[in-house]
């Protein structure tokens, strides 16, 4: 039996094209063109972007929310694909900022 979890990613996945070699087959990664991504995610349940920023590679990754608590992240590799790395359910988005940790010298 699938969590909702898995439920929901195999449901983004059929929407997509999906990229997997055996060595992916435990986790599969789903790739596609970034405007698809975007317009899938948008009209199944209703994300959109909450944050972005990008990695140390140039990557621009992505945290898509929806107001029902879904969210999805995903990074577009430059003149490449956009992929799905996680998604899930209850998304929480901090109201008042959080503390800055100190640290110590």
């Amino acid at each position: 039996m699938l969590s909702r979890h898995c439920a929901r990613l195999a449901v983004v996945a059929a929407g997509l094209l999906v990229s997997a070699t055996s060595a992916e087959a435990m986790q599969p990664q789903l790739c596609t063109k970034h405007g698809d991504l975007v317009a899938q995610l948008g009209e199944k349940y209703g994300e959109t972007v909450s944050a972005f920023g990008f990695d140390g590679g140039g990557n621009l990754v992505q945290v898509f929310s929806s107001e029902n608590g879904t969210w999805t992240i995903a990074i577009s590799i430059p003149g490449g694909p956009t992929c799905v790395i996680a998604a899930g359910e209850d998304w929480q988005q901090e109201k008042t900022p959080l503390p800055k940790a100190e640290v110590a010298s």
